[in-house]
Order: structure tokens, then sequence, then C-alpha cells
């Protein structure tokens, strides 16, 4: 998981920063001693960092879909259930956090996501998911630090393979993200080098899953199976082209991403399993 792939920080960034900062050390001077981390698997706890900037992208994606009354009623579930698992997972990595650094990028991605969420409880407008496109920068390169600091302290073949996996997994909701945003005029000035990028991305991360040599015939039928869905995708993405504001092809794509996403999900999971 390569946190260059994502717009950098804004000024916005180092004020929570310092923000975040501040409440640690005004805290250690009341606490006698900091609480220890929670125990809990670290491999399992690196799949839900890995999990969070997909889901920063799944929740803004899901947003524009209802705007634009794409899948719409499916759309909602997928918002509510990002934004539960997203809470959720954020104060289980705070408690588990086995660093001081690693604890407090989770308390800065905490604050960013009250805002982000205030942005998601108004009425799913042009002008919000314009503002929300914004915001959605800084969730995922602050999620994707965080899966990266996990992955860093704990170094392995398997971190590796599974910091990877995730890459797809956000891969597949910003692909379809990016299509929609495009069809809205979101970020227009720089939405084709964007969609590039992406594409570029998630075929690097995929072949550097395929040509691992830790890759059980399980594994290697489930990435066969994202090879399949990636052609529909790429059928989807002609079509759409054809027609770039076409709600049913716009379907047809977000469908397509969020199939290969269920196949990486398994592939994620399996990954967990490697031998370190």
């Amino acid at each position: 998981m390569q946190i260059s792939t994502l717009a950098l920080p804004s000024r916005r960034h180092w004020l929570a920063v310092a923000t975040v900062l501040a409440m640690a050390a005004g805290s250690a001077t009341v606490l006698a001693q900091p609480k220890a981390a929670v125990k809990i698997d670290p491999t399992a706890a690196l799949n839900k960092a890995a999990r969070q900037p997909m889901l920063a992208e799944r929740i803004t994606k899901s947003y524009t879909q209802i705007g634009q009354k794409v899948l719409e009623s499916r759309s909602k579930r997928q918002l509510d259930d990002a934004v539960k698992e997203f809470e959720l997972a954020l104060k289980e990595l705070q408690a588990a956090a086995p660093t001081a650094e690693i604890k407090e990028n989770y308390q800065l991605l905490e604050q960013l996501f009250e805002e982000y969420k205030g942005i998601i409880a108004r009425p799913a407008s042009l002008a919000n998911a314009k503002q929300l496109a914004e915001q959605n920068e800084e969730l995922v390169w602050i999620s994707t630090k965080g899966a990266m600091l996990m992955a860093a302290h704990s170094k392995s073949v398997r971190n590796d393979l599974i910091t990877t996996a995730g890459e797809v997994r956000t891969l597949t909701q910003r692909i379809a993200k990016l299509y929609l945003f495009r069809s809205w005029g979101i970020r227009s000035d720089v939405i084709a080098n964007d969609l590039k990028k992406a594409e570029t991305d998630y075929r690097a991360d995929i072949g550097k899953l395929e040509a691992d040599t830790h890759n059980t015939d399980q594994i290697k039928s489930e990435l066969a199976l994202a090879e399949t869905q990636y052609i529909f995708l790429k059928q989807a993405i002609d079509r759409l082209n054809a027609n770039k504001t076409s709600t049913v092809e716009l379907e047809h794509v977000a469908k397509a991403c969020d199939n290969i996403l269920e196949v990486m999900e398994r592939v994620t999971k399996l990954y967990e399993g490697v031998k370190a």
C-alpha cells in the first residue's frame, strides 16, 4: 500500500495534527500512566487498518451514487454500513495501537471523520459532494498512513500481501467513485489523470499479487476470478465512456467494482493465513 498514490494532506490536516498532539500532551499530564494497548491478533488488526481507506472511498462513492440516483436503495445501505464499520474500527485500532505514533494517527483520523460525517449527514447534492470529495482525500491519506504504520511495526511477507490486497480493495471503490465524480463534473480538471493513475495502480497491485510465490491454489483461484470480474468492469467502462452520464452504465461500473471487492475481501482474509 503506497501512501504516495494519494493526495497530499492540506493545511487543515496539519492544523488538525497539532490539535491532536496538543490534546494527547494534555492527557498525558492528567493520567499517571498510559493504558496498555488492547491485546488483539496483530494480523487481524492490520487487515482492519487496511480496510479503513477502502471504507472512506466507499462512503464517498455511496453518497455520490445516492445523489445521482444510481442504485439508490443499495447505496444507502452501503453508506450506513460503511460508516458504522469505520467508526467501530477507529475505536478498536486506537485501543490496540502498539505505538504512540499509531495511536495519534487514529486520534487524528477520528477527528477528521467527525467533520466528514457532518457532510454526509446532509442531503446528497452536487455542492455537498464537491465538499466531500475534498475531505475524502485527507481521510484516505490518513487511513492509508495508519495501515502503513501498522504494517511497518511488524514487517513480514504476510503483512506486505495484506497491505497490497488492501490497496486493491481501496482501488475498486476509488475507481467507481471517480467515474461517478466524472459524470457529476467533480474534480473535472484532474479526473482523467486520477482515473488513469487508479487503473494503473490497480493493474500493478494485482500483478504483484499474482506473481507471489506464497499463493495457495485457493488464492490463485480467487485472483483468477478477480481478473474475470475486471474484464466485465472494463467492458462496462467502455460503454460508459460512450455515454458518460448514463445511469445504467454507472450502475454496471459500480456493481463490477463491488464484485471485485467481494473477491478481494476473501483474498485478503486468505493472506492472513500465510506464514509470516
